[in-house]
């Protein structure tokens, strides 16, 4: 029997040892199986990636969120949400873009051009299903969409454009005040978003008579200098379209203008908060919950190159009646404007 137990000992610890392996990986299988899962039971993952923490970008992704959960995706219920901010920093949203290929995400959704360009540009294989938003002009970014082939895409690309309306803005600025004549715009040439807005402005001006002085910035720091020597030159507004790096530094914008007496009026309707005379642009939570919508589309197993890609801007006007303050030439708001308005600002 001695013998017998000689032999049997041995044979038992190995068994042992092999029942607590399988034991170790069915655990460790386990509790990696939600993040791996995408299937009816289990969860999809989901990236939000915007390029900067400014109001519109953080109204989007609100609306990315809600978009989802009103259709039945909920954020630890049946998908994981992880949220993205590259703070208007071109190497850190490069980081992002590749860690979100990396990890493997069902879907990602971008918010502003610099993202969708970022993001592209490192998924260019489609290895993650891309949705954008809060785009000016998604055919102007260099992401293989073509507008007069818009059949002519890459599949796992989806999403929406916002063209700030330009013209209606500075229509505006004319009916407060008919004497406007030379308009003054800062904006960052390397923006493709900003440079289509400005290619709107010039044509727009021309038309009506006014003269449109453009300078460029290269970053947030150079705002401030960039808007005064505009003021020297005898501008009577500032103006401002989609520009991430300008909009960063909105406020300094508004300094300048003030140190001029002239006022600032732009496409964010938000930034009439900060000082802006006016501000009309789309209402990005509308346009976030439109790019929620979409995901949800394919999260219920619509193909990407099947949605249309639509400029959707649901327009919103803001006004801010203390703008009108200390200005060196009469701007008055027509009553019809201001019965017009979303929202005044007293």
């Amino acid at each position: 029997m001695r013998n017998l137990e000689k032999f049997t000992s041995p044979i038992k610890g190995i068994w042992l040892g092999i029942l607590l392996l399988l034991l170790v990986s069915g655990i460790l299988l386990l509790s990696d199986l939600p993040g791996k899962q995408t299937g009816k039971s289990g969860y999809k993952n989901i990236a939000v990636f915007k390029f900067s923490s400014r109001p519109l970008l953080d109204i989007t992704e609100r609306g990315f969120i809600d978009g989802l959960s009103q259709r039945g995706f909920n954020d630890g219920k049946n998908i994981r949400l992880t949220r993205y901010c590259a703070e208007n920093d071109l190497p850190t949203a490069n980081t992002i873009a590749k860690e979100i290929i990396n990890k493997k995400f069902d879907i990602v959704l971008t918010a502003s051009t610099p993202a969708l360009q970022v993001m592209a540009n490192a998924n260019k294989n489609g290895e993650v299903i891309h949705v954008f938003a809060a785009v000016t002009d998604p055919f102007r970014s260099g992401v293989g969409l073509e507008r007069e082939h818009p059949e002519l895409r890459p599949e796992h690309l989806a999403g929406l454009g916002t063209f700030q309306p330009v013209e209606d803005a500075i229509l505006i600025a004319l009916q407060i005040n008919p004497g406007l004549k030379k308009l003054g715009v800062p904006w960052c040439n390397h923006e493709s978003c900003s440079e289509a807005c400005v290619m709107i402005a010039r044509k727009v001006c021309d038309s009506l008579g006014i003269e449109l002085l453009e300078a460029s910035v290269e970053n947030t720091t150079s705002v401030l200098e960039v808007s005064n020597s505009l003021v020297a030159r005898g501008v009577q507004a500032l103006w401002i379209g989609g520009d991430n790096t300008v909009e960063l530094a909105f406020d300094l914008m508004v300094k300048a203008g003030q140190n001029g007496k002239i006022p600032v009026f732009c496409n964010d309707p938000e930034h009439a908060k900060k000082g802006a005379l006016f501000g009309l642009g789309a209402n990005y939570y509308e346009v976030g919950l439109a790019g929620g919508n979409i995901a949800a589309d394919i999260l219920e197993g619509k193909k990407p190159s099947e949605i249309p890609i639509e400029n959707v801007v649901p327009e919103k006007l803001f006004i801010n009646l203390n703008a009108l303050k200390n200005l060196k030439e009469n701007w008055i708001i027509p009553e019809r404007l201001i019965q017009h308005a979303d929202s005044i600002l007293r």
